[in-house]
């Protein structure tokens, strides 16, 4: 079939998106212009399912202490002593892991909430079921065509440069449809290749095949606008090559190889944040919470990867905390028992993190619904008591001026009742 016109440009939209070190996720590129001081979203997942009661965790409960040696639990006191947290869920004594002091530091400022027992209330204990019945928004038999971040911005309007992004190399469920989203590794990252040495001359040439009016014309042209644009906010050497971010005086971001992948993720939402390309949700993913053998040697170094990265990321963007709202969340928790293998398997209640100057933090939230025999979901798995939407949907609501809940996660909206997180 002789290649046509429309044909050819539909390529080169894509090959633009490839060569850009990204992906867009629709050819409707966002038209420039800020997004008016909006609040900033950014949803971290910390995929393979994270173990909510080897995080936060009644340290006194006897059924917690029957169920697992002492290197998976918290304990009151000795080698695996939690940090004690005030204003926690009545009736037991909820500590914090060891190695989440940076924070346990932001929570006692009262900038960090924690909601526990909470999940998709029809689970699953498959890794690749839970997160697309999470990031699609909705109940399992209904099978929306978008994710819910991408129905948030279509409700609210998307303006800016860059108003959605994955910090990855490809889009998450939660943006499926959107057709502002982009995903990059870095901002550096998202250039044509060679740009830096022959930009000018490639996006001229690409300019003159995007300078007519059709509408895949503007989007490959708005594209090639937004690599050239966010490539001029970056510092360069003097032959033209982008300098490594620079965080705010006195920030330390994590280097080492545990904390590396989220660490240099949230790095890069950082960067985007202060160029003000009116980025208003971004997604960041932290693997390998799969712990089902191994759990005392993974885990701590896991959660120290989390604690520090966060706190150094907040820490780094302090002038726009009253803005930002930071949603940790994983696609389930792990069973109350350990496994022979020195770990735990999937399971269900869990907890979830949020983190901003607008939250209602230094607290516990949610209700817990105990770990005896009798009160465990299946007699196994820590029973959901509050289902996720519960904590995003107070977060459009009240931080991000999207009251329409039902239009984001459908046939939730009768039942939201707020657990008063944010402000």
């Amino acid at each position: 079939m002789p290649l046509s016109r429309r044909n050819f440009l539909v390529g080169c939209s894509a090959t633009i998106a490839a060569l850009a070190g990204g992906r867009v996720g629709g050819l409707a590129f966002a038209a420039e212009g800020l997004s008016a001081q909006r609040d900033i979203l950014v949803v971290v997942s910390l995929r393979g399912g994270c173990d909510g009661l080897n995080l936060i965790a009644p340290v006194d409960d006897p059924a917690y202490v029957a169920a697992r040696s002492a290197e998976l639990r918290l304990a009151e006191r000795g080698e695996y002593a939690g940090l004690r947290l005030k204003n926690a869920l009545p009736g037991f004594d909820f500590r914090l892991h060891p190695a989440a002091a940076a924070l346990k530091e932001i929570y006692d400022s009262g900038d960090l909430a924690l909601v526990h027992a909470c999940g998709l209330t029809d689970g699953t204990r498959s890794h690749f079921e839970a997160m697309e019945y999470m990031e699609l928004g909705a109940a399992r038999q209904a099978r929306p065509t978008s994710g819910w971040l991408s129905r948030h911005l279509a409700a609210v309007g998307a303006p800016g440069m860059l108003p959605a992004v994955a910090v990855n190399n490809s889009l998450p469920l939660a943006l499926l449809a959107d057709p502002t989203a982009v995903s990059l590794p870095s901002p550096a990252s998202f250039s044509l290749q060679g740009h830096w040495r022959y930009g000018p001359q490639q996006l001229d040439l690409l300019r003159a095949a995007y300078g007519g009016a059709a509408r895949l014309e503007q989007a490959g042209a708005r594209t090639l606008t937004a690599i050239d644009t966010l490539a001029s906010y970056l510092p360069h050497d003097s032959e033209g090559n982008p300098l490594p971010y620079q965080p705010a005086d006195t920030v330390e971001y994590p280097a080492e190889e545990y904390a590396a992948e989220l660490s240099s993720a949230l790095q890069s939402v950082s960067q985007l944040v202060k160029m003000e390309v009116g980025l208003q949700v971004a997604t960041v993913d932290y693997g390998g919470w799969d712990t089902h053998e191994g759990q005392s040697y993974i885990f701590p170094e896991l959660v120290e990867g989390l604690s520090r990265s966060l706190a150094a990321f907040y820490n780094d963007l302090s002038a726009y905390r009253d803005r930002l709202t930071v949603v940790v969340i994983s696609e389930f928790g792990r069973r109350l028992r350990a496994n022979e293998s020195g770990g735990t398997d999937h399971g269900f209640g869990n907890a979830m993190l949020v983190l901003g100057g607008q939250t209602n933090g230094g607290q516990m939230y949610g209700r817990w619904p105990g770990l005896a025999t009798e009160q465990l979901a299946d007699g196994a798995d820590l029973a959901i008591t509050t289902d996720y939407r519960t904590v995003l949907s107070e977060i459009l609501t009240r931080r991000l001026a999207n009251p329409q809940i039902e239009a984001v996660f459908p046939g939730f909206s009768s039942t939201y009742q707020p657990l008063s997180i944010l402000r």
